[in-house]
């Protein structure tokens, strides 16, 4: 793969781009929500483009019977705040599905899909193995008029995680994330433990069709998570916003090497029109 296409790839993260396809998100649906689904029809990915995408999150959304997922992944400690994001995002999913809106109007009910949220959470923090956050928490605790529940799942590698034993597929990427961190902590550069935790990936024949059809893609990929995720590590606790700030433009650099519009790079980076075009200026010296 080359080209815009492929470089918009590595704005991504590995957890999108690998679950992206449908019978491996359809083992994790499964294994979430403890059901036997076999037919990929079964399955629609509706991801919102443009709304989770940010330094820290990557999101997957999709219905499945009469469930309506989404699925975010954390590299960093996991953001309490969630619930309120959530509400958001599930508000434009859900307005998404009426094709007329007139029928709001209208006296008959409106039928949804399920929804149901979960956190899948690699990062460094100590988390337990599986805990719940509550939109109520941010008012009071009252959740009788509203509320929403996330579920963040623990899936660092070595975790006696029981979801891990349920998809083999999410098994074997807590393994290449896993053994990434090994590397990192064993002194490597990151690109030194991304190449050395592929390559044990490839022998052990773990996520090996993809990995051997993206191998270059996934390291770029986990080469911009690992540093943007460096630099909001920094940033919490340095007290700066020095750290994010680098991750944010390294992100803005990135689409308008490929060409992005304007208003894309400014929805996904927040960034003032007068710096990214500073960037732009950047790149042509």
């Amino acid at each position: 793969m080359s080209g815009k296409d492929g470089n918009k790839k590595y704005r991504d993260s590995v957890f999108r781009d690998y679950f992206n396809e449908p019978v491996r998100l359809l083992s994790l649906c499964n294994a979430i929500l403890g059901t036997k689904y076999s037919n990929i029809c079964e399955l629609n990915i509706n991801t919102l483009e443009g709304i989770f995408f940010d330094n820290q999150k990557n999101d997957i959304s999709c219905t499945i019977g009469n469930n309506f997922l989404v699925l975010i992944e954390h590299q960093t400690s996991v953001n309490n705040n969630m619930p309120f994001r959530c509400l958001s995002y599930v508000a434009e999913l859900l307005n998404n599905l009426i094709e007329n809106k007139d029928k709001l109007y209208h006296k008959a009910l409106i039928r949804f899909p399920r929804p149901k949220f979960f956190v899948l959470y690699d990062g460094d923090a100590k988390e337990p193995l599986q805990r719940e956050m509550r939109l109520s928490e941010a008012f009071g605790g009252d959740g009788s008029t509203l509320e929403l529940v996330v579920t963040a799942l623990n899936i660092n590698h070595g975790l006696e995680q029981p979801l891990l034993a349920k998809c083999q597929y999410l098994r074997e990427y807590s393994t290449l994330v896993g053994k990434v961190k090994e590397g990192i902590r064993a002194g490597l550069t990151r690109k030194e433990a991304i190449s050395r935790a592929v390559k044990f990936c490839l022998d052990s024949g773990l996520m090996k069709g993809y990995l051997e059809e993206k191998s270059q893609e996934v390291f770029n990929m986990l080469a911009l998570q690992w540093e943007q995720d460096k630099a909001i590590r920094a940033s919490y606790e340095d007290g700066r916003d020095d750290g994010i700030s680098e991750g944010i433009e390294s992100v803005a650099l990135n689409m308008i090497q490929d060409g992005e519009p304007l208003d894309k790079i400014l929805r996904f980076t927040k960034l003032s029109v007068e710096r990214i075009q500073k960037l732009a200026d950047g790149l042509k010296s």
